[in-house]
């Protein structure tokens, strides 16, 4: 257990990530899924198992990506697993599903490379010695845009003809970049956390900036000077005081080219324009400011019409004779992008949230109690919820407190969603949407993830 304000930038790192949506790519073949066999009741238990058999065709490393059915999640033994490293993370592919882009890492070496697969052959294309600690962008042609650290954090392309890549801009020492988007054909937008104005009372705030790749990779920084994050003022500095802090979300709108900041101290969404560099806030009627701070995940409808907000709010326990801090899952609230009213809400102890291509929507929740002497937390589960009311179509109870979910996937047609969890080892369930059945489960050793667009699974072997 940790209270120092590095585990508070550690957790709001990996929430934040955890909000991310897959570029959706050519859709892998769908079979056809098995008619609604849906009980009545909303809650299932027992889910399905069965065991994805590791392959041993490639001798040296450990994962490899399969082609798999997307339905069964059995590989299909006409394509050859392509070896991807000991260790696999942050994979992207082109907005047509031609191209995979992954950072792997050797156990033998300790050495990182980027790594190129063309998809539509079936074979590796490209690799670069140097580590994509953040993968941004994959186009057609097999580029890959990505953020390194290898030497203070860079904005560089890895050229798919060639064995080096190219500096674009060095971004400032001191950002830590949580996401980017490419928002134009030659315009990036990137955000983070970076250390705040001296005299500001706070250690960090959030930035927003822009690169243009076509004008030598200019950076220019969008001030959003009312975006909190971070510790909350207490009105006493006590122990607890790291433990109280905000965590507002970023989500890209691709149907109006604009990033969308969800406050966390206040119901609040900015919206950023990176062509213009304008900032617009948005106030959100019929809603409650939390007072311990809170940390919001949200997402976007297909259409851009619906912000979805997740939220977890923060509250300090104190008695005479000791103190802690809990974090509760709080629901979800549905924002319409052109009027800023709250559509619906639903109170369902949810924290996180997906929204697939074709609108249906996910979510997950966890609850945490901290103080100097204890950490624990517990799970809620996996919900499918109906996107026109909010309301909870299937209840997938965990299986023990601390069985979390994510990350999730899915198909190109939005029609499967694929559910990453860890129940003393990974497993991934194929989940139809249409009638919240799980049509197949596969289980693995350490790593098992569906890149769903494309039916692609990286596992070890």
């Amino acid at each position: 257990m940790a209270s120092s304000q590095s585990r508070v930038t550690f957790v709001a790192i990996v929430l934040i990530a955890v909000a991310c949506t897959n570029d959706a790519g050519s859709p892998a073949p769908e079979a056809t899924a098995p008619p609604d066999a849906f009980a009545p009741t909303p809650t299932i238990g027992g889910l399905p198992g069965t065991t994805l058999a590791p392959t041993t065709t490639i001798p040296d490393e450990r994962v490899v990506l399969q082609r798999v059915d997307p339905v069964s999640l059995e590989p299909m033994t006409a394509f050859e697993p392509i070896p991807m490293g000991d260790h696999m993370w942050n994979s992207k592919i082109s907005s047509d599903g031609r191209y995979l882009a992954a950072t792997v890492n050797q156990d033998d070496t300790g050495s990182s490379e980027l790594r190129l697969v063309d998809l539509q052959s079936w074979a590796p294309r490209a690799s670069w010695p140097e580590s994509g600690d953040l993968i941004v962008h994959v186009d057609e042609s097999g580029n890959v845009y990505y953020i390194s650290y290898r030497s203070g954090p860079e904005f560089r392309i890895a050229w798919a003809g060639g064995t080096q890549s190219s500096l674009v801009v060095s971004l400032p020492l001191h950002y830590s970049v949580w996401g980017a988007e490419r928002a134009t054909d030659g315009d990036f937008i990137l955000y983070g956390v970076k250390p705040a104005e001296p005299g500001s009372g706070n250690p960090e705030q959030v930035f927003v900036a822009t690169i243009d790749v076509d004008n030598d990779g200019a950076l220019a920084e969008i001030p959003l000077p009312g975006v909190s994050i971070g510790t909350v003022d207490p009105v006493s500095q006590g122990p607890w005081a790291s433990y109280l802090y905000n965590v507002p979300s970023f989500t890209w709108d691709p149907m109006a080219s604009r990033l969308l900041v969800a406050h966390a101290d206040e119901d609040v969404v900015s919206a950023v324009d990176p062509v213009r560099g304008e900032v617009v806030e948005h106030t959100i009627a019929g809603t409650v400011d939390l007072e311990w701070g809170s940390r919001r995940l949200s997402a976007i409808s297909p259409d851009g019409r619906l912000l979805y907000i997740a939220t977890t709010a923060v509250e300090l326990i104190e008695d005479d004779d000791d103190w802690s801090v809990r974090t509760s899952p709080s629901g979800i609230k549905a924002i319409d992008t052109t009027t800023w009213q709250m559509v619906v809400r639903t109170d369902e102890p949810i924290s996180m949230i997906w929204v697939s291509p074709n609108g249906g929507v996910l979510g997950s929740g966890y609850s945490t109690e901290e103080s100097e002497t204890v950490f624990l937390e517990e799970s809620t589960g996996l919900y499918l919820i109906d996107p026109s009311d909010l309301s909870v179509r299937v209840h997938y109870p965990p299986e023990s407190p601390n069985q979390f979910w994510g990350p999730l996937s899915f198909t190109e047609s939005g029609s499967i969603a694929y559910a990453s969890t860890w129940v003393d080892s990974p497993r991934l369930h194929a989940l139809e949407l249409a009638s919240g059945e799980i049509l197949s489960t596969a289980e693995g050793t350490e790593m098992l993830e569906m890149i769903g667009p494309v039916g692609v699974l990286a596992n070890n072997r």
